[in-house]
């Protein structure tokens, strides 16, 4: 079965059984005829945050990955598929990603070949907050892109579908660096905004796996939410309003609130995405409720600082701690230290972009909610459309 909002394309898919996924990747790109040239090289975006296995439900599934390249060999035999992934961006740590999140089984006996370029390109941007962008190579190379998002909960953003997968296009380590010139939740939103208009002509087709979705404390360490849908669209925007109406109002996510003031979405395709989502919509899912900070920046510094630091959650890290030192070597504001094998948190340097939390691989790092926070949430929010 499948529903149409617009040019948004919703497949069922009950599971990651291959043959469901074949048929339901077939029946988004039979809807999209035109989308891919013959013999175009094409670069497939996935979301590898980490290294992590698929049941985590963290990355884009292997599944997926497999039924996409199928469809895409109708088309053409010049396929790469990759990612940048939160670590370094190098040949080493990105092939033990793609083992680990199963994409190198994924592609085998297929004409498509992981990305072993790991080169990038200092791009031009006409962006409201950036003029220039480095851009992988992998991308820049290519075609056309399609971009595979999973459905997830952020702590930071909110949700990820399609449009915060395009932070991946950013070369490893350099997202570190973003994430410290941009520190705030609301300019965070316009780097993300000013990547999708760089990448927007490049991408034919936008994809999100919500197949199995992530609730709760996303976009690592949350819990794997079954949610049996595809979700499709040339428009990477509209592709998120109609993912995120599925379990929540898109205008609670600030990047999506953003495009709707900027006309980039219309407020009425965002009630008809709600409208047609409502019959799937799950009440019960473990949302990430965000504050937009763009507030804080009107305020003086001293107290937009004191702000975001009692309305926005604190970094807690658990006794179960390796010191791997993952999360003070990716820390934008250098707020992490270690001390006596355990990691350590200055909670007047840290930033609350949360890459801590995303790229600790032992689940050792917890948002803790003020009192104020709590109290905001509880007066504001309402799990009803």
């Amino acid at each position: 079965m499948q529903t149409v909002v617009e040019n948004v394309t919703v497949v069922d898919a009950d599971s990651y059984d291959q043959q469901c996924v074949d048929s339901a990747i077939q029946q988004i790109f039979d809807n999209y005829p035109d989308a891919i040239a013959k013999d175009s090289r094409v670069f497939v975006k996935l979301n590898l945050v980490r290294d992590m296995t698929p049941d985590k439900a963290g990355t884009t599934h292997p599944a997926v990955v497999s039924a996409i390249v199928k469809a895409l060999e109708r088309y053409t035999t010049k396929i790469v598929v990759g990612d940048s992934s939160g670590g370094a961006y190098t040949a080493g740590y990105m092939h033990s990603v793609y083992d680990k999140c199963g994409i190198t089984d994924a592609i085998k006996g297929t004409s498509a070949v992981l990305n072993n370029d790991f080169g990038y390109t200092t791009c031009a941007v006409d962006g409201r907050v950036s003029r220039k962008l480095d851009i992988i190579d992998s991308f820049v190379n290519a075609d056309v892109v399609i971009n595979v998002g999973k459905l997830k909960t952020h702590s930071f953003t909110g949700y990820t579908g399609v449009v915060k997968n395009l932070y991946g296009l950013l070369p490893g380590l350099v997202k570190v660096e973003y994430h410290s010139k941009f520190p705030h939740l609301s300019t965070f939103c316009d780097l993300l905004m000013d990547i999708e208009k760089f990448a927007h002509d490049k991408i034919v087709l936008n994809i999100i796996d919500a197949i199995v979705g992530m609730e709760g404390a996303g976009p690592t360490n949350g819990t794997p939410r079954h949610i049996g849908k595809l979700i499709a669209c040339p428009d990477a925007y509209k592709c998120d309003v109609v993912a995120v109406s599925l379990f929540n109002d898109p205008l609670r996510m600030p990047l999506l609130r953003k495009a709707v003031e900027r006309a980039i979405v219309s407020e009425q395709f965002v009630a008809d995405a709600v409208q047609a989502m409502k019959p799937f919509y799950i009440e019960d899912y473990k949302r990430v409720d965000v504050i937009d900070d763009g507030v804080f920046l009107k305020m003086p510094n001293w107290l937009g600082k004191l702000m975001k630091r009692n309305l926005t959650p604190n970094v807690t890290i658990q006794s179960n701690c390796r010191a791997c030192a993952k999360c003070k070597n990716h820390c934008p504001a250098s707020a992490i230290t270690i001390v006596n094998k355990r990691a350590v948190v200055d909670s007047n340097k840290c930033i609350r972009c949360f890459c801590c939390q995303e790229l600790c691989p032992f689940d050792a790092i917890k948002l803790k909610k003020p009192l104020l926070y709590r109290i905001t949430r509880s007066l504001s929010h309402s799990k009803k459309h």
